[in-house]
């Protein structure tokens, strides 16, 4: 028998050519994508479609046995070629670990190795002989139950790699018909020879050169896609990177600067559709974008920052620039990818940012109120006007100098333990009086407020610190010590004399009768200037502090006043539900003055003498009221601008509550009456007592004793 040489034949073997030219053309483009796997399906298939084309043409069953070992080779490796080159044109090329290559590979190995010693075991076939179909002759074996694992293993392979190119059409056909095209070719042209290759098969009443037109067939669509459709030029090398959801625009460029891809941010960007954008040039597409072209031009790799638009349309953007490599691991650059991040949000709140740091440095210069910022060693780095006028000092006599060294001497430890608790996190913040000199060695009183500043990562930036100036509230804190001092003297000392002295002249009248009227008259009249000098001095003691506020409390000499109001023709009652507690110093001396000054009120303006007065206790606040039922006033004169010495005892009332932390209510009606309703927060007098410790440690003066 000779060589059975057809037309079909040749164009067989015209296939193997073709497919041969494709894998040098794959091989010369191997930078890209997918390329170095489609180059070694190509190979394959330039094996398979000779040595099938060379068994149709055997004259005998050897040779076409040894032709068809040869052709078994490359349609044995064609499956997993094809898997992994989808892998790889799908941007899928992360799932091709090692572990995975050597798992794929491990059946077309063992098949080879099977092939070619199947005449000692029959595995993949046996019993082979020619089969004659006009100018045919086909291989006629009885396979092997491995010829059916490896060709069950063989579409599975194919059926997982169109699985991963239907996955991909369907992901990208939305944005470009151009990756459909190719996607499509590819999967067409992998399964041509499959089909036409089992309709070979002995008792399917097929021929053989449906077989040869498939493999032509598929050699033109590779060749179709290579070329027309540029499958190895424009891939979606970036899909994984730009992720379609992505916030910020994505544009893949390929190596001639067209685009290959563009996410749904970058789409918003631009007036192109889509699939009109795909494959054109980036400077045409972006052309309305100058200053993003003049930063893109011939960069690799860049991060910058770029605007578009003016005035209110105005748009900041985030510009980077990276190269995008093959993915054979070598340094040659496919293409780049661009990243736009809108930061218009961010560089808007920066610039609030500014304009608030901007108010905050005005609010700082203008603000009546000492401030400073002082860094962890206690140094002056930033200090306002109100600052340097009250220490009397400049500006830059202050920056940078110790905030001890301004200190008072004697308070300079003062706040150690509070400082120590704000350091540590315990507090953050703290309040406590101190001394300062000025630049002409005069003390300052202050209250200090400091309040620690941290970052994200807990450490300390620096401390703010505020000076208040309350050298007033000292004086007035003093003028009331004073008259307490001097109330205690009138007592121990003019009031006893004046005691004294009307008890020795009524002994001296109950023993001494006189005799002339005139005689008895002076007698009485001395009597009766010895009582009204009594009444005085225990008038102007209580008028300066009542000695039984002191003694026995705010309830006991409120019940004394009232008495002594009952005692001068007063209709008053008086409801106190306060309980034993006592009240700190300060509450109770408030309250009292303004219960005096009421009543005062009420004898002077009120035009009655029935008067109601209730002191209680009401959760944390204490209640007095003060209520008449005189002729009352209009409220609304209060809201007015008083003039000197208008409602001076209403203002002060209201004052002296504020003072304290609590608040004052006038409420009055003409022909009514008024009431008088002060509200401040009650202290016990043993918390009264701790915050007295506390600022006694803080104190080395007891003539200035703070208590709260």
């Amino acid at each position: 028998m000779v060589w059975q040489f057809t037309t079909y034949t040749f164009l067989t073997l015209a296939s193997a050519v073709l497919s041969s030219a494709l894998a040098l053309i794959a091989w010369y483009r191997r930078p890209a994508p997918g390329a170095t796997p489609l180059c070694l399906l190509m190979l394959a298939m330039t094996v398979w479609a000779p040595g099938f084309a060379l068994e149709l043409a055997s004259p005998n069953v050897s040779s076409a046995r040894v032709w068809d070992d040869i052709a078994v080779l490359g349609a044995i490796c064609a499956p997993t070629l094809w898997l992994i080159f989808t892998l790889h044109y799908s941007g899928r090329v992360r799932w091709l670990k090692r572990q995975s290559l050597v798992l794929l590979t491990i059946e077309p190995l063992l098949t080879l190795l099977l092939v070619g010693t199947n005449g000692f075991h029959s595995l993949t076939g046996n019993t082979a002989q020619l089969y004659s179909r006009g100018p045919f002759s086909s291989l006629f074996v009885i396979s092997g139950w491995w010829y059916r694992v490896n060709f069950a293993y063989s579409l599975l392979l194919l059926a997982l790699g169109a699985l991963v190119l239907c996955s991909f059409i369907l992901t990208f056909a939305r944005m470009t018909h151009l990756y459909y095209i190719q996607g499509a070719c590819l999967f067409i042209a992998v399964l041509m020879p499959w089909p036409g290759n089992v309709l070979t098969i002995p008792g399917l009443n097929s021929t053989p050169y449906l077989a040869s037109f498939a493999f032509l067939a598929s050699c033109l669509l590779f060749a179709l896609d290579l070329f027309l459709f540029r499958l190895l030029d424009i891939v979606p090398v970036a899909r994984e990177i730009a992720i379609q959801n992505m916030r910020e625009a994505a544009i893949a460029l390929d190596a001639r600067d067209r685009v290959v891809y563009l996410n749904s941010a970058a789409r918003r960007l631009i007036n192109f559709k889509s699939s009109k954008a795909i494959g054109h040039p980036f400077g045409d597409i972006f052309s309305s974008w100058p200053e993003l072209l003049e930063r893109c031009h011939n960069l690799v790799e860049l991060d910058a920052e770029i605007s578009m638009g003016e005035g209110e349309a105005l748009r900041y953007f985030g510009l980077r620039i990276s190269p995008l490599y093959r993915y054979s691991g070598h340094h040659a650059v496919t293409g780049r990818l661009i990243v736009l991040h809108d930061l218009t949000e961010r560089i808007q709140a920066e610039m609030a940012l500014k304009e608030s740091e901007e108010r905050f440095r005005n609010i700082f210069a203008a603000i009546p109120i000492g401030m400073a910022v002082i860094d962890a060693d206690g140094h002056l780095l930033q200090v306002n006007r109100a600052f340097c006028e009250m220490l009397r000092y400049s500006e830059q006599e202050l920056i940078g100098r110790s905030i001890t060294g301004i200190t008072h001497p004697t308070d300079a430890g003062k706040d150690t333990l509070l400082a120590e608790q704000a350091l540590k996190g315990q507090i953050t913040s703290y309040q406590v009086e101190k001394r300062y000199l000025k630049k002409n060695h005069e003390t300052l009183w202050c209250n200090l407020t400091a309040t620690i500043l941290r970052n994200q990562r807990g450490e300390i930036v620096y401390s703010l610190v505020m000076l208040e100036n309350i050298i007033e509230r000292k004086r007035a804190r003093l003028l009331e010590e004073e008259r307490h001092h001097v109330a205690y003297e009138l007592h121990d000392g003019l009031a006893q004399v004046a005691v004294s002295t009307h008890q020795h002249l009524q002994a001296f009248a109950n023993h001494y009768h006189p005799r002339s009227p005139q005689a008895k008259q002076e007698l009485n009249r001395a009597l009766d200037l010895a009582q009204r000098s009594v009444r005085e001095a225990r008038r102007l003691i209580a008028g300066l502090r009542p000695t039984a506020l002191d003694d026995f409390g705010l309830a006991t000499a409120l019940r004394l006043q009232v008495e002594s109001q009952r005692a001068d023709g007063w209709t008053i009652t008086f409801e106190e539900l306060l309980g034993p507690e006592r009240l700190p110093p300060a509450i109770e001396t408030t309250l009292y003055s303004i219960a005096q000054e009421a009543l005062t009120n009420v004898r002077k303006h009120a035009q009655t003498m029935r008067v109601r007065l209730t002191l209680e206790r009401q959760n944390s606040k204490i209640r007095l009221e003060v209520q008449d039922w005189g002729c009352g006033f209009e409220t609304n004169i209060l809201l007015r601008e008083f003039c000197p010495g208008e409602h001076v005892g209403i203002r002060a009332m209201q004052e002296r509550v504020e003072l304290v932390g609590g608040h004052f209510l006038v409420s009055s009606h003409p022909g009514i009456g008024t009431l008088m309703v002060a509200e401040v927060p009650a202290m016990t007098s043993d918390e009264a007592n701790k915050d007295a410790e506390i600022q006694s440690i803080l104190s080395d003066e007891r003539s200035i004793e703070y208590e709260q």
